[in-house]
């Protein structure tokens, strides 16, 4: 018997039990005041975790930080990220300061999220005065509804999902296909906006500029030069153990594919999905990084899309992102039916996959040479799906995502 396992695991279980209760207990002193104080035009906003600022919540607080209708406020208990905000001189909330982030959500009129869940300190959101929006995360058809062998699992992430009084898609089949057939929400909290991430994607001026300057990489990596070409690799977390994706590829070496890289003028960035990292991740290497969320809190990978020429991917939804570029994509799926058969597609992912899917290394450094050198002939032949893809998951009449749903939540606060 492990004595100081058992220990740690009763400890931490006792500290669970320990918080939950001072929760409890906290939250039901408060529970008047939700009533007492008056909702003013005050929304705050967070991401999956308080460690990290980026996808649509990002861009709109930015935007709400400067509207003067609106007291915009950030959840992060990052030190980078808090230096970021106040050196703007926008508002942010910490579980550092309790009684100020006490104060704001007694105020708050509008609480938007990114994912499942919101932003809920003391129970103070569950509050019909207050409205809870959902702007979304991930678009394509990988499915979002994790399975389980406790249906539970699921069920659990419906009810969560139906806590918020509206939800925004990016396209009517998304909508129907996540919104109504598997999340079974009503139609009137089913709203669509489109992403504020993506809105910069349709600037083409701002796209060429980002795509020059490449200050995201090169604050990542100095040495980059000009005529380096950048390939950005997102494979997605799978519910299940697994290694690096890329070492299941047939003839591949981390070694040699570096050297490769060099010699072709490439830099080959690496990220994914969560912090659930899979195993037998390269160690940095002269051409081939990883780039870490921990390390990098201000970290935003649509910014990084727009400074890459290239993404490989497997089954991630940054690959319709990133098809609203216009620029190549390959694909490396070694467990497509596993991943199938254990997560599920919405529809048929190689029906609508925006780009060539290459089963050994020497097929992916032909293919990634073709896709440097002729990047338009490459995504030419490819365009049907990329319709296909967007026709489906992205409605590219959706241009000005941040600022409708700026409107939006103006209007809200004047409920």
């Amino acid at each position: 018997m492990n004595f100081d396992g058992t220990m740690d695991s009763l400890y931490a279980t006792f500290r669970k039990i320990f918080k939950n209760a001072i929760f409890s207990f906290a939250s039901i002193l408060l529970t008047p005041l939700k009533f007492a104080v008056k909702k003013k035009n005050v929304v705050i906003l967070q991401s999956r975790s308080r460690q990290v600022y980026c996808d649509n919540t990002r861009y709109l607080y930015e935007l709400l930080s400067q509207t003067e209708r609106i007291d915009a406020y950030w959840v992060t208990d990052n030190t980078e990220i808090k230096r970021y905000i106040a050196s703007r001189g926008w508002n942010y909330i910490t579980w550092y300061n309790p009684i100020k982030l006490i104060r704001v959500a007694l105020k708050a009129k509008v609480i938007v999220d990114n994912g499942s869940g919101f932003f809920d300190a003391f129970y103070l959101a569950r509050d019909k005065s207050v409205f809870k929006v959902c702007v979304g995360h991930g678009i394509g058809p990988k499915a979002t509804l994790e399975r389980s062998k406790n249906i539970m699992t699921a069920v659990r992430q419906i009810l969560d999902i139906n806590e918020f009084d509206y939800v925004s898609f990016p396209s009517n089949y998304f909508s129907e296909v996540m919104g109504k057939k598997t999340y079974f929400l009503p139609n009137e909290k089913i709203v669509k906006f489109g992403y504020p991430r993506c809105d910069a994607f349709f600037n083409a001026e701002y796209v060429e500029e980002a795509h020059q300057d490449k200050k995201v990489v090169r604050a990542l990596q100095p040495l980059i030069e000009e005529r380096d070409r950048i390939i950005l690799y997102t494979p997605t977390w799978r519910p299940y153990a697994y290694t690096f994706p890329l070492l299941e590829m047939p003839g591949f070496s981390f070694d040699e594919f570096d050297a490769w890289l060099k010699t072709h003028k490439m830099f080959f960035f690496y990220t994914f999905h969560s912090s659930l990292y899979p195993e037998n991740i390269p160690q940095d290497l002269d051409r081939i990084m990883f780039v870490n969320p921990d390390l990098n809190p201000l970290f935003d990978i649509n910014r990084m899309m727009l400074e890459t020429d290239v993404l490989v991917n497997d089954y991630s939804t940054t690959s319709t992102d990133f098809s609203l570029l216009q620029r190549p994509q390959i694909f490396y799926m070694p467990d497509y039916d596993y991943y199938d058969a254990e997560k599920c597609f919405i529809d048929p992912f190689r029906e609508s996959m925006p780009g060539k899917e290459v089963v050994d290394y020497d097929e992916f450094k032909l293919t990634l040479q073709e896709a440097v050198n002729s990047p338009k002939n490459y995504v030419n032949k490819h365009s049907e799906q990329i319709k296909l893809l967007q026709d489906r998951y992205y409605d590219i009449n959706l241009k000005n995502s941040t600022e409708e749903l700026r409107d939006f939540f103006v209007k809200l606060c004047e409920v």
